[in-house]
């Protein structure tokens, strides 16, 4: 039995005089995997690229706790769209197993395909994850606090790898809308322009306003 098999306890046809029957990978109804594992499946699934680099945010951004100048803004906004699914770190997270009660017919409740991710937001922050996308990611409803971790589950697929492919997209997009809920897109020339312009109306008005009280008072001043 190969190691991708085991690890996700597939059915295995085997000969036997009789006929052939099947036997199935037996384990806990709950297991973990451990990180080699869980790369080999990542690797053989195509869920990443061997020839990926990491695209880590940098020293700067992972020191910040918050977002306070136009240029830390900016600087988020490219790490964000930079981001991918790949660029979090295989060590990041913990996936367990357990049998799936979704959809699959005579599959349902016979292979362990319900995968279960747990990332360690206390771990990641300031390593791979910026702190200023900490708080927002405590709102989510996947959010656990003790410790600080994000927990996903899927089982929609009868397939394991699928799956966790599914758990990682939704890691992701956690993280990616989490980061874009505290950055502030850069203003548009045109629209400084028009700021620009209600204030230089609004003080027109205002002085015009004094004008016309001085006058009043000066009038005033003339019928005494």
């Amino acid at each position: 039995m190969t190691a991708l098999a085991l690890a996700f306890g597939r059915l295995l046809p085997r000969r036997r005089k009789s006929g052939w029957h099947h036997r199935t990978y037996s384990s806990r109804s709950r297991s973990s995997l451990s990180s080699s594992a869980l790369s080999d499946i990542v690797q053989r699934r195509n869920l990443t690229s061997s020839s990926h680099s990491l695209d880590k945010a940098s020293d700067h951004l992972l020191r910040l706790s918050k977002l306070d100048k136009e240029a830390d803004h900016v600087e988020a906004r490219e790490w964000v769209e930079r981001f991918k699914v790949d660029d979090i770190p295989k060590d990041a997270y913990e996936v367990s197993r357990s049998r799936s009660s979704g959809p699959g017919g005579q599959h349902v409740n016979k292979t362990e395909s319900k995968i279960t991710l747990r990332c360690n937001l206390s771990r990641a922050k300031g390593v791979w994850l910026p702190p200023f996308v900490f708080q927002p990611l405590t709102k989510v409803p996947h959010y656990i606090p003790s410790p600080p971790s994000l927990q996903i589950s899927s089982q929609q697929s009868r397939k394991a790898y699928q799956n966790l492919s599914s758990t990682l997209t939704l890691l992701h997009g956690l993280i990616a809308r989490a980061a874009e809920s505290v950055i502030v897109n850069p203003t548009s020339e045109e629209q400084k322009a028009r700021v620009r312009g209600f204030v230089r109306k609004e003080n027109e008005r205002r002085l015009e306003g004094k004008k016309r009280a001085a006058m009043k008072r000066a009038s005033r001043r003339d019928t005494d």
